[in-house]
């Protein structure tokens, strides 16, 4: 091989290197961890001012980790949700609907009001539908607040981002969910 055929291919071999070894990587244990994933991509220099002042307003205790992604992903959004041990998820409203429906997410009105939040008021199916009775049974549906929409969000506002169009929430595999909440309130004070 020349050297114009083996340099191509050598720095695509070390870009594959780079970007893969970012994948899995250890996160600090905190504990509540916040996922953040916007439409457009969250900053790497705005996710670290959100942290900073996030953890400023909670204090030293709960410890607070900030995941976020420069690029929207579908299927990254749906790994973290489903397996990354999050407290709080924060993604786009139009996904946030799509999975509130399927009942992954828990219900809020123990910590804050559903009229403070009507657009976070959904209705969810809490109990498929019984495929072996004969005739099935419909799901069981309850509507419930599942997501504070962070457009009025005080903390987003103080850090110069948009949080129109984002949604935070808990799922229902929500790590150290009373300290999620405590952090939540946080972040979902208006300004």
């Amino acid at each position: 091989m020349t050297q114009k055929r083996w340099f191509p291919a050598a720095v695509l071999l070390l870009l594959f290197t780079v970007l893969v070894s970012g994948c899995g990587k250890a996160q600090p244990k905190a504990d509540v961890s916040i996922f953040m994933m916007a439409r457009d991509g969250i900053p790497v220099d705005a996710a670290f001012k959100l942290e900073n002042s996030l953890k400023a307003l909670v204090g030293d205790k709960p410890s607070i980790y900030l995941n976020t992604s420069p690029l929207f992903s579908n299927e990254k959004m749906i790994v973290e949700m489903g397996y990354g041990n999050h407290g709080i998820l924060i993604i786009p409203e139009e996904q946030f609907k799509i999975y509130a429906a399927e009942g992954a997410f828990l219900p809020l009105e123990e910590h804050f009001k559903q009229e403070d939040y009507p657009e976070g008021v959904l209705e969810a199916t809490i109990e498929p539908a019984g495929k072996k009775k004969n005739p099935p049974e419909a799901p069981k549906k309850e509507t419930h607040l599942y997501g504070i929409p962070l457009q009025y969000s005080k903390w987003m506002k103080d850090n110069g981002v948009e949080g129109k169009g984002l949604v935070a929430f808990m799922a229902v595999n929500s790590r150290n969910p009373e300290q999620s909440f405590e952090v939540l309130k946080k972040i979902a004070a208006k300004s």
